[in-house]
C-alpha cells in the first residue's frame, strides 16, 4: 500500500493559552499543500515492524510511524500483523510542516485498510491526538481551523487563489522550544480570516500572522533575510509556518511568483512553490 503523506502550512497562528498538563491551548487556520512524503507499507510474515528511510530520523522507537504502528496494533489485536515501511521523505524535517504527524496520520489510515479494523474517521482521529496535536487535522483532507491543543477542527474552503513560494535554509526548530518562549496572545481573529477565505477575499491575507515568530526569529536571526527577500520579490505576506523554520510568501499573481522562485531557488536548501490542496 502506497500513501502520500501531505505537509500543512499555517496560514496564520494564535496561542491562547497555557494548559495544567503542559499543552497550549491554540487558534490556527491550517491547509495541505502538494509536497508529500511517499509512504509505502506491506504485511509481514515475521510479526515485526521493519523500517527504512532515505533519511537517518533517529531511533526507530522515537519515530511517530512506529508509535502510530503501536497505537493500531493494540486496536486490532488479533488483526494485526507485522509490516514493512519504507517512508521517502521529501519535507523537509523540523520545518513547522508537521512532516511527522502526517506521516503518523497515513500510517493510521493504512493499517485501519490494511487490517480490515473499519474505524471511523472520528476514531482514528481520537486515537491520532493522542500522539500529537497535528495528527486530527490529516484525517480531514481540506483546510480547517483548529482550536484546543489542534484537536477541535472546523473545515473550511479557500476560495481565495493563494500562491505560495515555500522556503526552507535547513534550520531545525524545536517546537517544544518555541512554545516554552512563545507568549500568550489570543488577539487574532482567525473566525473572520476562515470567512474571508471563504468568500474568496484578497483583505484578509493582510491579517495572516503568527504569533510564534517572534521567538523563531529571535532565536535564529538569519531567518529574518528570507521573509525580507520573499517580499521584496514581490510576495505580499511572507509567514514562518508553524513552529519553523519554513517560511512562505503569498502572491497574488503567477509571474511574481515565478520570478521569486527563480530569483531564490539557488540560495536556499529548499524553495518549492506549492499549492494548495482544499479537496
Amino acid at each position: 500500500m502506497i500513501k502520500k503523506c501531505f505537509a500543512k502550512i499555517n496560514l496564520s497562528l494564535d496561542i491562547i493559552s497555557k494548559r495544567p498538563d503542559g499543552y497550549h491551548n491554540i487558534d490556527t487556520l491550517m491547509a495541505r499543500i502538494n509536497l508529500f512524503d511517499k509512504l509505502e507499507i506491506e504485511k509481514n510474515s515475521d510479526g515485526k515492524f521493519t523500517y527504512e528511510s532515505n533519511l537517518n530520523l533517529g531511533k526507530v522507537e522515537d519515530n511517530l510511524v512506529f508509535k502510530a504502528y503501536e497505537i493500531m496494533k493494540n486496536l486490532a489485536g488479533d488483526k494485526a500483523t507485522g509490516i514493512r515501511v519504507k517512508l521517502s521523505k521529501n519535507i523537509p524535517v523540523a520545518a513547522g510542516l508537521a512532516g511527522g504527524s502526517t506521516n503518523a496520520a497515513e500510517t493510521m489510515k493504512a493499517l485501519n485498510e490494511l487490517w480490515g479494523l473499519g474505524l471511523s474517521k472520528k476514531a482514528l482521529m481520537e486515537e491520532g491526538a493522542k500522539l500529537g496535536a497535528d495528527i486530527p487535522f490529516f484525517f480531514l483532507d481540506r483546510a480547517a481551523r483548529a482550536t484546543g491543543i489542534g484537536e477541535i477542527l472546523e473545515p473550511f474552503r479557500i476560495k481565495t487563489p493563494l500562491k505560495v513560494l515555500l522556503v526552507n535554509d535547513g534550520t531545525n526548530i524545536a517546537s517544544a522550544h518555541v512554545y516554552k518562549n512563545t507568549k500568550l496572545f489570543g488577539h487574532i481573529n482567525n473566525i473572520e480570516i476562515a470567512k474571508g477565505l471563504e468568500e474568496g477575499s484578497w483583505a484578509v491575507v493582510n491579517d495572516f500572522e503568527n504569533v510564534m515568530e517572534d521567538v523563531v526569529l529571535r532565536d535564529f536571526p538569519h531567518l529574518k533575510a528570507i521573509k525580507e527577500n520573499l517580499i521584496d520579490k514581490g510576495a505580499i505576506k511572507a509567514i514562518v509556518s508553524g513552529s519553523g523554520g519554513s517560511i512562505f510568501g503569498i502572491f497574488r499573481d503567477k509571474k511574481n511568483l515565478d520570478s521569486a522562485y527563480d530569483a531564490l531557488k539557488d540560495s536556499y536548501y529548499f524553495v518549492r512553490k506549492v499549492d494548495l490542496i482544499d479537496d
